[in-house]
């Protein structure tokens, strides 16, 4: 046994211990509303809106638009796989793993946790300086605790007797199976979690179907225990209560799939961020482009932009997760550019102000300008013009366009 293994038997010892310490409180009903787990001192730095990186897209066109964004770590059975897994999937390598140290520590932007046992990694020896430096913490679940342990077992066995008939067979084949038996177990207990989860949230229609699928279609049962496991049960269920960012390929396969069950997911499509780096940085789906963006602009201002954005996307009520035919770039560029709308709105409010101006010896001093928060119409002559006429056009304009206009004007962006 190598040390590093010896090291993580010791880890997990630890993990557990912290994690059963949690559940029995929150089964016990004494965990506060806004308590959450890992606790914010398990981490470097952890900063508020908290987020997780979207699986199947580089993390760091997110990173810039909260205050921490959570990478999870998943084993595989070599650093062969370890970085074909996660370069597919968050856009990262073994390669980055210091430089990524060193961005937790000087920044707290980037979090890591692990998605399972600390055992698991034991063939992952490069990722040694990462567990002793940032004790990355393992997210428990929560199921059990909260629904309570007769519902539990009574859903538990549902599923497991379903999973005998060829399923539990199909996952297998698709499992990593040099990470041993064990793994292979907790793969299928990620599956019997979204079950029990979704059957415990009324989502019955749909476990039904799961159900059904699980013996006759697998393939298809994995499918719907991806995206709704993925965008229900595990956000509902989730310690750390972050933000979940998925990509709009999975926003409209979620809809296409739920829509016989009612289902609609509302989510702020990763692409969004994509599209506003792009306009910000020449490369940013890479650590360079983040962090760039991350030391010149402030990330409160980016997240105000990143919900603009997608509020103006639903004012124009083009459904991004139900068209497929629309691009998203296409729209996110004619809400960009509509901005331009208030400044030219600016100078004609301009002209108008400079003329009420000359009338303002005639007038009382209350009216349309006082009814709209503005100064009584007697002091406007001692006004900067360019404010005022500001003023009218953000007034008569949507709100998600003010932001994004303020945030070009204040950045000096031209495109």
């Amino acid at each position: 046994m190598s040390s590093f293994e010896e090291f993580l038997e010791d880890y997990e010892k630890k993990e557990l211990e912290r994690i059963g310490k949690f559940l029995k409180r929150l089964e016990e009903g004494k965990i506060s509303l806004g308590e959450i787990y890992p606790s914010k001192n398990r981490f470097i730095k952890l900063k508020e809106p908290i987020a997780f990186s979207p699986a199947g897209a580089p993390v760091w066109s997110v990173v810039p638009f909260y205050g921490s964004t959570i990478i999870t770590l998943v084993p595989r059975s070599d650093k062969s796989k370890f970085d074909e897994f996660h370069n597919l999937s968050e856009g990262f390598t073994s390669r980055d793993i210091d430089k990524m140290i060193d961005l937790v520590k000087e920044t707290g932007r980037i979090q890591f946790v692990i998605s399972n046992f600390p055992t698991f990694y034991k063939n992952l020896e490069f990722l040694e300086p990462l567990f002793t430096e940032l004790n990355p913490p393992m997210i428990p679940n929560t199921l059990l605790a909260i629904i309570g342990e007769r519902k539990y077992k009574e859903y538990f066995t549902e599923f497991d007797t379903l999973a005998q008939f060829g399923f539990k067979r199909y996952i297998s084949h698709f499992v990593d199976t040099r990470l041993g038996k064990d793994y292979i177990h907790k793969i299928a207990g990620d599956y019997a979690f979204s079950y029990i989860a979704l059957k415990f949230l009324g989502y019955d229609e749909l476990v039904e179907e799961i159900e059904y699928l699980m013996i006759t279609n697998p393939h298809r049962a994995c499918q719907l225990f991806t995206v709704f496991g993925n965008m229900i049960a595990l956000p509902s269920f989730n310690s750390l209560k972050g933000i979940c960012n998925f990509r709009q390929e999975e926003l409209t396969a979620a809809y296409e799939l739920g829509k016989p069950y009612g289902i609609e997911p509302r989510a702020i499509p990763y692409e969004i961020g994509r599209f506003i780096l792009r306009k910000l940085v020449r490369y940013p789906e890479n650590m360079n482009g983040c962090w760039e963006i991350i030391q010149y602009y402030d990330d409160n201002e980016l997240y105000k932009v990143l919900n603009a954005l997608n509020e103006g996307v639903k004012e124009k009520k083009i459904d991004i997760i139900k068209d497929k035919i629309i691009d998203l770039n296409e729209i996110l560029d004619t809400i960009w550019n509509e901005t331009a709308k208030i400044k030219r709105n600016a100078d004609i409010a301009r002209v108008a102000i400079g003329l009420l101006g000359c009338l303002s010896a005639s007038l009382s001093g209350t009216g349309v300008l006082a009814g709209l928060g503005f100064a009584v119409i007697d002091k406007i002559v001692g006004l900067k013009l360019d404010s005022v006429g500001e003023k009218f056009a953000k007034f008569f304009s949507p709100n998600y366009l003010v932001t994004i206009y303020d945030f070009k004007k204040k950045n000096n962006i031209q495109k």
